[in-house]
């Protein structure tokens, strides 16, 4: 049997604890939610030598997002392939194709071209980063694509890539890390004064951020010479105690194609890289000696990292939050559990 009084309690104290901060949530008067979003990333083909950009995989993963009828879809990008394509590929520099393909699989999840079903808010990765090749019209087919139809509240040069949406009582801050900014740093470095801004301005219990890269380092794997966020040490805690002050619940990324699972300060990093692209071993030892690591327990061959994505319910009654990770077993033909946990938005909210 629920626990009634026991979720009326919980979501009496949230309340309470919201008001003693001189926050009053835009979201008070409505009845507590129970619902979900889920998380996804890393979906470009596992070879250069691709004919259609995406992974074989990105259609099947799609059919299994949709069944869990979530409210809302976040992707931490390399949605593609992109620059990273073979110069005898018969997709070379065709982008929008590669991104057509991808609308197309993820059609059982939303259709682009009715413009229904359910939202999906994604990031660039660096396989979306046009200023690492020359032809600049990767940048220019994401932004026509998928940055004309995200929110428009992001910093100017970020329009549409960086950004920020509320969800019944959950807020999303979507961090674009390959814009120039202020500082001559390509790569890696998000918006700080605009981050801060936003974090001020409508504080919920439940508020979640994503980018594409880690903060703190989850392996050794797809390291490049161009830096990431957790290259930046100084600006990286920076961010990390912004979302600390913000009451950032957690932090999803992508980029090391596996899934882990780990928090820093009480805030947790979830990697969730294994969305078809070609999958790279888990070594605690590459992992940055300040995450206390949840999952996994031990190291990972990269040929048992298996297909995946991230269900996170969102409990406002009970003032928690729960995730399970999907895996796709091969051998049994069938989706699967793979780590379970909770978090308590009152644990990290200032």
């Amino acid at each position: 049997m629920p626990d009634r009084k026991g979720d009326a309690l919980k979501s009496l104290i949230l309340f309470i604890a919201l008001l003693a901060a001189g926050v009053f949530p835009s979201w008070a008067d409505d009845a507590p939610h129970v619902w979900s979003f889920v998380v996804m990333g890393d979906t470009r083909d596992k070879t250069t030598a691709t004919t259609t950009g995406i992974s074989p995989d990105l259609g099947r993963l799609a059919e299994a997002i949709a069944s869990e009828h979530p409210d809302l879809v976040i992707h931490t990008g390399d949605l593609i392939n992109g620059y990273y394509t073979d110069k005898d590929s018969p997709v070379r520099d065709r982008f929008h194709e590669m991104f057509g393909n991808w609308k197309t699989a993820m059609k059982p999840v939303y259709d682009y071209r009715t413009g229904t079903g359910v939202p999906i808010y994604p990031v660039r990765g660096n396989h979306e980063d046009g200023k690492l090749v020359t032809d600049p019209g990767l940048e220019k087919a994401y932004q026509e694509e998928f940055g004309a139809m995200m929110p428009k509240n992001g910093p100017l040069n970020e329009k549409g890539l960086t950004y920020s949406f509320s969800h019944k009582g959950s807020r999303f801050i979507a961090l674009d890390a390959y814009k120039s900014k202020k500082m001559k740093i390509v790569r890696g470095y998000v918006d700080q004064e605009w981050l801060d801004s936003t974090l001020a301005s409508d504080r919920r219990p439940f508020t979640f951020a994503f980018s594409h890269t880690p903060a703190f380092r989850a392996g050794s794997n797809h390291d490049s010479p161009f830096p990431d966020i957790y290259s930046h040490a100084k600006r990286r805690d920076i961010l990390w105690n912004s979302f600390k002050k913000g009451g950032v619940l957690a932090y999803f990324c992508g980029h090391i194609h596996f899934y882990s699972r780990g928090a820093v300060d009480g805030i947790e990093q979830v990697v969730v890289g294994n969305g078809g692209a070609n999958t790279v071993s888990y070594k605690p030892g590459n992992v940055d000696r300040r995450v206390s690591i949840h999952y996994p327990a031990a190291p990972m061959a990269a040929a048992d990292v298996g297909l995946g994505y991230l269900v996170m319910t969102v409990d406002e009654g009970a003032g928690k939050v729960t995730g399970i990770q999907k895996l796709w077993d091969a051998s049994r033909r069938l989706w699967v559990q793979g780590d379970t946990f909770s978090l308590e938005p009152l644990q990290t909210a200032r």
